[in-house]
C-alpha cells in the first residue's frame, strides 16, 4: 500500500526553493559525483528508467503524445472501476483492522499516471483540458467509497503516491487559469465549495496559498484577481468564508493589512485577531503579542466563545515565563467566554497558585449562573462558527462547583438521576458517588479499586481527557478537600447514600443483563468494600460483596468480574465462599 497520510509534504513551490538553495553551491564535479552516485545505487529494473530522465531540459518535452486519446484512457480506466473488475472479493484485513476490498491494487499506479498526465496538461497550458480530466479523476476516486470498485486501503490517499492536497490544488489552479478575469473568483469559489463539499475526503480543505505553491510559477494576474476575490468574498455567507478572506487579506497586505481589518471587523471576523497574533508569534514579539490579545479582548465581544482563543495567547505566555498574573489573566478571559471544564481547571489551579481561590471561584460560578439563566441552548452561527456564543452546560455546573467543594449542591443535582445513564459526562451522579467514597475513606490505604473508579469517573466529566486532565482535576479536588470537614452523622448519611446507589446500579445492570457493564458494577462494588476497610469496616464491606453475590449465584460472569475486582484490590481474599456458590 501507498504513504502514510501523516507524512509531511512539502509544497511544489517550497520543494523547488528547497532544491534550488541546496544546488547553489554546487560544481561540475559535484553534479556529475552525485548523479553516478544515484545510478549506483539505481535499482536493476529501474536503469533504464533512470537513463530516460538524464536528459537535458532544453531537448526534454513535457508533453504528453497522446493527448487526444487521454481523455479515452481515463473513460476506460473509469468503466473498468466501474464494472468492479480489480476486485475479486471482500474481507477482513488484519494489517488495518476492518474490512475492505481485495484484488489487484495496480489501479493505484494507474491513477497515480493519470494524476502527472492531468499536471502535465496544466504544464503546457491546455488548461481546459487539465480541468476535465482532473475532475473525472476525483469522479472516479469517489466510485471507491462504494464497495466493488478499488481494492486496497479504504483511505484512497494511502494508495497513492501522489499527495492529494497538491492534486486538488492543481485541479483549482486548473480552475483559474482556465477563467476570464471577470469570472475568476465566482469560478473559483465554486470549484473550492465542490472540492471540499463532493471532494473533501481525498484532501483537507485547500486554501489560495495552496494554489499558488501547487506550482513555482506566479498566478497570471494575481494582483487583480486578489482585489477582485476579497470583495467577492465579502459578499458570500458560507461557513469557510472568513478563513480565506482573512488568508486574502494577509497575503495582500501582511501585518499592517491584517491588523486593519480585524479593527475594522471584530464582531463579524473576530478570528482576525489570531491571524495577527500568529503572525507576531513568527517574529517572537512576546510584548506584541499580549498588546494584540488585550485588543482584541477588548473589541470582540465578550459573548463570542472564539475571544477565549484571544485570551489563552496570555496565558500560554504567561506559563512560559512563569508569570501567574499573565495566566490568571488569560484564564479568566478563556473561562468567561467559552467556560469549558477544561478552562476551569486552569483557571481553578492558577488561582490556587496566586493565593486567590475563593474570589475566583466565586467570579466563575456567577458567569455559569448568569449564562445558565439566558439560556439552555446555545447559539451557533452555522455560516460563521467564530460568532458563536459562550454556554456553560449542565456538566460544567456540577463539576465547577463539585471542585469548588460546593458539594452539597452537587448532591442536590444528582437526585432523580437513575443507575444507568453513568457515561453520560452531563450526570454528576458517578464523578459524585465515587468523590464522595474518597472523602469518605480519609486517604485509606486500601483504595486501588476505588482510585481506579475516581479516574474512570474524573475522565467521563469531558470528551477530550488526558492523563494530564485527570491530574489537573484531582489537584484541584485535593485541594479542595482540605477544607471538607464532615460530621459523623453526614459521614453516615452518605456512606448509606453511596452504598445504595451503588446497589441500584448493580441491580439495573445485572438484572438486565448488561454485559458490556459488569465489570463496572463489579468495580463499584469492591470501591465501597475499600472505603468500608478504609473506616475499620472491614466486614462490613466483604458482606456487601457477598451479598451482591448471593442475589445473582447464576450470573457466573458478574460473580468473575467481582474475583478480578478484588485481585486487583488485594484487600480481600478474592476466592468465593461456600456462600457465594
Amino acid at each position: 500500500m501507498g504513504k502514510s497520510r501523516d507524512m509531511a509534504v512539502l509544497s511544489y513551490k517550497q520543494f523547488m526553493e528547497e532544491v534550488r538553495m541546496h544546488l547553489r553551491n554546487f560544481s561540475t564535479e559535484d553534479f556529475r559525483n552525485l548523479i553516478l552516485n544515484w545510478a549506483s545505487e539505481e535499482h536493476p529494473s529501474k536503469r533504464q528508467e533512470f537513463l530516460d530522465k538524464l536528459v537535458l531540459p532544453k531537448h526534454k518535452k513535457e508533453v504528453i503524445s497522446n493527448v487526444e486519446t487521454l481523455m479515452d484512457e481515463i473513460e476506460a480506466f473509469a468503466q473498468r472501476v466501474e464494472d468492479g473488475e480489480y476486485c475479486d472479493g471482500w474481507g477482513w484485513d488484519d494489517a488495518i483492522h476492518e474490512e475492505r476490498d481485495w484484488g489487484d491494487e495496480s489501479w493505484a499506479e494507474e491513477m497515480d499516471e493519470f494524476f502527472m498526465q492531468a499536471r502535465s496538461l496544466l504544464l503546457q497550458g491546455k488548461y481546459k483540458l487539465a480541468e476535465e480530466a482532473y475532475r473525472r479523476l476525483f469522479d472516479i476516486l469517489e466510485m471507491g467509497q462504494e464497495p466493488g470498485h478499488l481494492p486496497g486501503d479504504p483511505d484512497y490517499r494511502n494508495m497513492l503516491k501522489m499527495d492529494m492536497d497538491e492534486q486538488v490544488a492543481l485541479f483549482l489552479r486548473s480552475v483559474y487559469m482556465n477563467s476570464t478575469s471577470e469570472e475568476r473568483p465566482a469560478s473559483l469559489y465554486e470549484s473550492m465549495n465542490e472540492s471540499m463539499n463532493e471532494y473533501g475526503y481525498l484532501a483537507r480543505r485547500i486554501k489560495l496559498k495552496n494554489i499558488m505553491d501547487a506550482l513555482d510559477t506566479p498566478l497570471p494576474d494575481f494582483d487583480a484577481f486578489l482585489a477582485d476575490w476579497i470583495e467577492f468574498l465579502k459578499n458570500q455567507s458560507q461557513m469557510h468564508v472568513s478563513e480565506l478572506l482573512r488568508e486574502a487579506v494577509f497575503i495582500k497586505g501582511g501585518i499592517p493589512a491584517i491588523s486593519e481589518f480585524a479593527r475594522q471587523y471584530p464582531d463579524k471576523y473576530p478570528k482576525a485577531y489570531l491571524d495577527w497574533i500568529a503572525a507576531l508569534k513568527m517574529k517572537d514579539d512576546k510584548d506584541s503579542v499580549i498588546q494584540v490579545a488585550r485588543e482584541g479582548l477588548s473589541r470582540i465581544p465578550r459573548d463570542y466563545a472564539v475571544r477565549a482563543e484571544v485570551a489563552e495567547t496570555i496565558s500560554r505566555i504567561g506559563e512560559k515565563l512563569n508569570d501567574n498574573k499573565l495566566k490568571l489573566e488569560g484564564y479568566r478571559e478563556c473561562f468567561y467566554s467559552n467556560p469549558s471544564i477544561g478552562y476551569l481547571l486552569d483557571l481553578y489551579i492558577t488561582a490556587i497558585e496566586c493565593g486567590c481561590f475563593e474570589e475566583i471561584r466565586d467570579e466563575a460560578e456567577q458567569r455559569i449562573m448568569e449564562l445558565r439563566g439566558k439560556s439552555r441552548i446555545p447559539v451557533n452561527n452555522y455560516h460563521s462558527r467564530e460568532q458563536n456564543t459562550s454556554f456553560a452546560s449542565e456538566g460544567v455546573l456540577f463539576n465547577a462547583l463539585l471542585l469548588g467543594g460546593r458539594y452539597e449542591k452537587v448532591f442536590e443535582m444528582c437526585k432523580g438521576k437513575g443507575p444507568l445513564g453513568w457515561s453520560s459526562s452531563e450526570n454528576p451522579k458517578p464523578v459524585f458517588v465515587t468523590f464522595m467514597m474518597a472523602v469518605l475513606s480519609e486517604e485509606g490505604i486500601h483504595s486501588k479499586i476505588l482510585y481506579k473508579q475516581w479516574e474512570d469517573a474524573i475522565g467521563n466529566t469531558s470528551y477530550n481527557t488526558s492523563k494530564e486532565y485527570i491530574e489537573k482535576y484531582r489537584k484541584v479536588i485535593d485541594f479542595i478537600k482540605e477544607s471538607i470537614k464532615l460530621t459523623k452523622e453526614q459521614e453516615e448519611f452518605y456512606l448509606k447514600w453511596c452504598i445504595d446507589e451503588i446497589g441500584r446500579r448493580v441491580d439495573a445492570i445485572v438484572s438486565n443483563q448488561h454485559r458490556g457493564s459488569y465489570h463496572k458494577a463489579a468495580g463499584l462494588l469492591v470501591a465501597m468494600a475499600e472505603t468500608l476497610a478504609n473506616r475499620g469496616e472491614k466486614q462490613e464491606g466483604m458482606d456487601l460483596i457477598e451479598r451482591y453475590r448471593s442475589k445473582y449465584p447464576r450470573h457466573t460472569a458478574f460473580k468473575g468480574e467481582i474475583t478480578q475486582a478484588l485481585q486487583a484490590s488485594g484487600l480481600f481474599d478474592a476466592r468465593v465462599s461456600r456462600k457465594g456458590r
